[in-house]
């Protein structure tokens, strides 16, 4: 399938490799479906929408820097499995430029079963954060401002 982007131009997209999203991104709701494109260096990945050619995510996996994350077996429940050995994190990735600051937006990470390739977006409530990540030694959790 061919899919029209405003990055990267016309790629060609096999099926297979289609992920759904079908409750969407909370904001871009209406748009489920999306590929996975591999980034020049780095742990880095887009998320590119494949009914909306403007709309693509920087995401990176959590162990890029050390994170890990408990996954409660009900959070696996919408991706259709119990095995978490199917399941795949990755965490949407915001750059401010002015200040130079690359953020890994962790209390929101996208889940993602490889085997079915239905996704959806985990939002934690505090009590989540504090049981579900395990950040690595030295690193200290601060809020966005």
């Amino acid at each position: 399938m061919k899919v029209e982007t405003t990055r990267f131009g016309t790629i060609e997209v096999n099926d297979d490799k289609l992920l759904e999203f079908p409750w969407g991104i909370p904001g871009f709701e209406s748009i489920k479906r999306y590929v996975l494109l591999e980034y020049k260096d780095g742990p880095f990945q887009w998320l590119q929408a494949v009914d909306e050619p403007s709309l693509a995510f920087v995401v990176c996996p959590p162990e890029a820097i050390g994170v890990q994350y408990k996954i409660p077996r009900e959070k696996l429940e919408p991706l259709e499995t119990t095995n978490p050995n199917e399941v795949i994190i990755l965490n949407l990735i915001s750059f401010d430029r002015e200040k130079e600051i690359i953020r890994f937006h962790l209390r929101s990470p996208l889940l993602f079963n490889v085997e079915t390739r239905k996704a959806y977006q985990w939002t934690m409530d505090k009590d989540e954060v504090k049981n579900c990540i395990i950040l690595p030694q030295g690193m200290e959790w601060q809020e966005a401002k």
